[in-house]
């Protein structure tokens, strides 16, 4: 007897799954696709565009990530147990994201094998990149987790300000500023 295993999703059929059974909405430059504080009732899939997710305190930001073209937006904790969002998802520059309620989208996860694995592949890849990041900001100094940086995003650098590259990297602007100056220096 044969056991057919269930066919792993990929990223094609999340985006078809995204298509089909949710909502387009656009969000110009700069508008909130959640906040923090408030719970998030949707996961959204960003067809066009740009996010960062940030951590606030006062007037002081920090970058969590950067969500671009064919990435997840959304919170694990208010996704999967109604939590406040700890972050807010703020578009970069004029976006578009296909949105599905909570609800939906936990429901296809629980149902069915194929987007039961795609999700413990989303939250494994997600783990890591967390654990890496932690790494970085206690082993690397500023200069080293600009070049990973770079090499990180060199597909979409020109589309993230010098400012929000610096929030990621936990320094100031006038910091990433030097450090861009010794980096052209040593290259030309």
């Amino acid at each position: 007897m044969k056991v057919v295993l269930p066919k792993p999703v990929g990223s094609e059929e999340i985006r078809q799954f995204f298509m089909t059974h949710g909502k387009p909405i656009k969000l110009k430059k700069k508008e909130y696709y959640a906040k923090k504080g408030i719970p998030l009732f949707s996961v959204g899939l960003v067809v066009s565009g740009g996010f960062k997710l940030i951590y606030k305190n006062g007037k002081k930001e920090w970058i969590k990530s950067f969500i671009f073209e064919d990435g997840i937006l959304g919170s694990l904790p208010s996704v999967l147990e109604n939590q406040p969002i700890p972050y807010s998802i703020i578009a970069i520059e004029p976006s578009e994201v296909i949105v599905l309620t909570t609800n939906e989208f936990k429901s296809k996860m629980e149902k069915e094998n194929g987007y039961q694995n795609f999700l413990i592949q989303f939250l494994s890849k997600l783990y890591l990149k967390k654990e890496e990041r932690v790494a970085d900001f206690l082993l690397l100094e500023p200069e080293k987790r600009y070049k990973k940086f770079i090499q990180e995003y060199s597909h979409v650098l020109d589309r993230i300000s010098q400012i929000d590259q610096a929030a990621y990297l936990g320094i100031t602007n006038v910091a990433l500023s030097r450090i861009k100056k010794r980096i052209f220096l040593k290259n030309p």
